[in-house]
């Protein structure tokens, strides 16, 4: 019997997958990759996106989504943010009548949608979604390195429900009713963290990094106020927690991407030469126009969306950034 499936092999969904196995689960991990489902087959490890790791027996695999949408009530998707509506649209029947779990962090690009907006719209209103978020890098989490994340849903039953499935001894799970600010913590993170990486790679300083990250968070609270989310979100695990890690971390993707950026290597050369997926570089996109249409002030995203989209020089960004009209800090 299957306790959970699993949606999208990356290296954050194979963790977790990994995470309920070492709970005693039995879980169906769904990869879109057939070489990776029978690679996993034969040497229990998933050579793409988790290399070393050693996958139990536990854990089955299969690149059968219409199997994986039927094989348990409890949907766990974690898939990258461009193909959550794709996934979901195939079985979208199915998941009327299971307990959903996004992973997945960022901002539909089209629609500027939150992962659970996206979801919800293709499931109904009545769809069971929760969304788990924080600090969390899926290789430490492999290896059992203590970490604290937050689950949130609209309502607390399902959160409780998924603390306890994903909640262990090295694997801290708070709850949490406010997805709005979950979520756009998750998702604006990884935008950040791309400005971070440029500042790191070329060598601007601590003090720099520190001034950076401070108000990179006044940012994401002032959208997400505008969205309707609790300002002490922000100053928990999916807001000021993860932003710290991938904006430091040296596993952070989105802050690799950043450094990169800082050698003058184009944005688009970037994303196509690597298999895993920079979250960052399609959300800046999306929170760009979003605080566009919202009319927020965040000049930030806007530097970052130039630099990666426009292809506007580094240096200029930051003259740009540092010379603004002082003003009182907003906290």
């Amino acid at each position: 019997m299957i306790d959970a499936a699993v949606l999208g092999a990356g290296a954050w969904g194979t963790a977790v997958a990994l995470r309920l196995a070492k709970k005693g689960r039995n879980v169906l991990l769904w990869a879109y990759e057939p070489d990776l489902v029978a690679i996993i087959r034969e040497t229990r490890e998933n050579s793409f996106y988790l290399p070393g790791v050693v996958l139990p027996e536990t854990i089955d695999v299969t690149n059968d989504l219409q199997r994986a949408g039927v094989s348990s009530d409890i949907v766990i998707m974690a898939t990258p943010s461009f193909a959550l509506r794709a996934t979901v649209t195939q079985i979208a029947a199915t998941l009327k009548n299971r307990r959903i779990l996004i992973l997945t962090k960022g901002l539909e690009t089209d629609s500027l949608l939150r992962m659970s907006q996206v979801a919800e719209e293709l499931i109904g209103p009545a769809a069971a979604i929760a969304v788990l978020s924080g600090p969390s890098f899926a290789r430490e989490v492999a290896a059992s390195v203590f970490t604290s994340v937050v689950v949130a849903s609209k309502t607390m039953d399902l959160a409780r429900f998924f603390q306890e499935l994903t909640h262990g001894e090295s694997f801290r799970v708070y709850t949490n009713d406010d997805m709005t600010g979950i979520e756009i913590g998750g998702a604006l993170k990884n935008v950040m963290a791309v400005g971070a990486g440029i500042i790191q790679g070329l060598q601007l300083g601590s003090n720099t990094l520190a001034a950076y990250i401070t108000r990179a968070l006044a940012e994401i609270k002032r959208l997400g106020k505008a969205l309707g989310a609790r300002e002490t979100t922000f100053m928990g695990l999916s807001g000021i927690g993860d932003l710290i890690l991938t904006c430091t971390g040296p596993l952070s993707r989105n802050r690799l991407f950043g450094i990169e950026l800082s050698k003058g290597r184009k944005a688009a050369d970037i994303v196509t030469s690597q298999r895993t997926v920079v979250e960052g570089y399609y959300t800046i996109d999306a929170a760009y126009r979003l605080s566009r249409s919202l009319e927020i002030e965040m000049p930030i995203t806007e530097e970052i969306y130039k630099i990666t989209y426009e292809g506007k020089d580094l240096r200029a960004s930051i003259e740009d950034i540092t010379r603004r009209d002082y003003k009182e800090e907003d906290a």
